[in-house]
């Protein structure tokens, strides 16, 4: 029997549930669980499920510091230059963002008649936990925390490529088989699985 991979965003149970997928499909399910969830995680250019993470971040000076995970669960560590900083010193703000009243200092020069800083380095390392429990990580005392409309884009996605896997064609996606099916998030992608993107995709 496949497993489901670790960043799975739905069950196979919800998606028989929801949709005409037979049981006896079951592995087929997992397995285009997979390929939506990586997709998925791609088009948003982050990690979803609940994961640690040390990461060295470039400060620009503001009171506002962007981790690239979110949301930010808990702040285990920060370092600024090598020296720590108390977590008096700081707040978790949404989207992914530390604030500090005196601002995130950064190491550089300015440059130009605009004063651009340049040479800047990643002299502030953070280690936190950031992400969703997701529904095959949920347990009664911690339930399932993603959100529920990136869980129906995967259950969606699944229900189409099956479709569209047994009988060609396809919208948003070229299927091949259900071993290889992947989705092209082109201009016919529908509106309704582009805007789940959109609304929570990272900022590069």
């Amino acid at each position: 029997m496949i497993e489901l991979a670790s960043n799975a965003l739905t069950i196979p149970e919800r998606v028989m549930l929801l949709t005409d997928i037979p049981y006896e499909q079951y592995d087929a399910i997992v397995m285009l669980i997979n390929q939506a969830s990586a997709s998925i995680e791609t088009e948003m250019r982050r990690r979803l499920g609940k994961q640690s993470y040390s990461e060295r971040v470039k400060p620009t000076g503001s009171q506002e510091l962007i981790l690239s995970q979110w949301p930010i669960l808990e702040v285990r560590h920060v370092e600024i230059g090598g020296r720590e900083l108390p977590p008096a010193a700081y707040s978790i703000e949404d989207g992914g963002v530390l604030y500090k009243d005196d601002g995130w200092p950064w190491r550089g020069y300015p440059y130009g008649l605009a004063y651009d800083p340049v040479m800047t380095s990643k002299n502030v390392l953070i280690e936190y936990t950031a992400g969703y429990i997701l529904p095959k990580d949920a347990t009664e005392s911690e339930p399932a925390t993603l959100p529920a409309d990136i869980e129906g884009l995967c259950v969606e996605m699944v229900s189409t490529a099956y479709s569209k896997a047994r009988s060609g064609g396809g919208a948003g996606l070229r299927a091949l088989s259900i071993s290889d099916v992947h989705w092209e998030w082109a201009t016919e992608t529908p509106a309704s699985w582009t805007a789940v993107i959109e609304r929570y995709r990272r900022v590069i």
